[in-house]
C-alpha cells in the first residue's frame, strides 16, 4: 500500500470509529508501529488528526472552542431545548452545563418557576443572574477556558455535597460501547463527578456526535438516562440506544 493510500485508509477509520490505535492500524496494514507512529505523526502536523499516547483521535469534527462559537450563535440547537423545558418541575435543583444549547436553556427557563441551578460557568449564571425565581450556586475553582467551565477538586467537593433532580449537559462524545467522553481529563472528571449525584441525566446535541469517541471516558453509556437529539441519528445506532433503556427524545 503507497504512502497516500495508508493516510487515507487512517482518515477513513478515524471517520467511522472516532478513535484508532497504533497497534491496531500496524496489524490491519501490516506495517511496523514505527511506520504508523511516523502516519499518524505527519497527519496531525497537517491537522488531519489529533494525536494522543497509543493512537489519534477524530479532530471532532474540528468544532471551535465555546469561547470562539459565541460571535457566531447556533440558534438551530435551540430545538434541542424544549423537550428539556418540559422535564422541568418547581423547586428542583439542576445543573445546567456549559455550552450553547445550555445557555439556551438557561435563557429560556420559565420565568414563573422556582428553582436552584447550579453551574461551573459564568456564562450560564450571568443568564441566571436577573431570574428572580432562581437560586443560582456556582462552583469554586480554576477556569477551564476552551469550554468556559469551572474544573479542579474544589469544584469536584462542591458538588459532591449536592444532590441533583436533573443534569442538563450537552453532547461531547457519546458511544454505546464507549460511554460518554470527554477530550479532556479535566472536563471528563468534574462532568463525572456531577452525573453520579444525579437523579436524572439528559444529554442534548446533534446527532453526529453520537457513535464518536473522546479520550477520556465521564461515564458508561447506560448511565445516561435521556438523550435528545435530531431525526438524523443512524437507524442502527437508535436500536442500540433504546436497547439500553436510555430514553430518545428525537426533535
Amino acid at each position: 500500500m503507497l504512502l497516500a493510500e495508508r493516510h487515507q485508509f487512517i482518515l477513513d477509520q478515524l471517520n467511522l470509529q472516532g478513535r484508532i490505535t497504533s497497534v491496531s492500524l500496524a496489524q490491519t496494514l501490516d506495517v511496523s508501529e514505527d511506520t504508523i507512529r511516523r502516519d499518524l505523526n505527519k497527519l496531525a502536523e497537517l491537522k488531519l488528526l489529533r494525536r494522543v499516547h497509543g493512537g489519534a483521535l477524530a479532530l471532532q469534527d474540528n468544532t471551535p472552542d465555546y469561547i470562539e462559537r459565541l460571535d457566531k450563535p447556533d440558534t438551530s440547537k435551540i430545538r434541542y431545548i424544549e423537550p428539556a423545558l418540559a422535564m422541568l418541575v418547581p423547586g428542583q435543583t439542576i445543573v445546567i452545563d456549559s455550552g450553547e444549547t445550555c445557555r439556551y436553556l438557561a435563557q429560556h427557563l420559565p420565568k414563573n418557576m422556582p428553582l436552584t441551578v447550579v453551574t461551573g460557568c459564568p456564562l450560564i449564571a450571568k443568564e441566571l443572574a436577573y431570574h428572580s425565581l432562581v437560586d443560582v450556586i456556582v462552583l469554586g475553582g480554576p477556569m477551564f477556558k476552551p469550554a468556559m467551565r469551572v474544573v479542579g477538586m474544589t469544584a469536584i467537593e462542591m458538588v459532591k455535597r449536592i444532590r441533583f433532580d436533573i443534569v442538563f449537559m450537552g453532547i461531547c462524545s457519546f458511544h454505546i460501547h464507549h460511554g460518554f467522553s470527554a477530550s479532556y481529563i479535566e472536563e471528563a472528571e468534574i462532568l463525572s463527578a456531577t452525573i453520579r449525584q444525579s437523579d436524572h441525566t439528559v444529554i442534548m446535541g446533534p446527532s453526529h456526535k453520537l457513535d464518536k469517541v473522546a479520550t477520556y471516558q465521564i461515564v458508561t453509556a447506560n448511565e445516561i438516562d435521556t438523550i435528545i437529539t435530531d431525526g438524523e441519528i443512524n437507524p442502527s445506532l437508535k436500536k442500540q440506544i433504546e436497547s439500553l433503556e436510555i430514553a430518545l427524545t428525537l426533535v
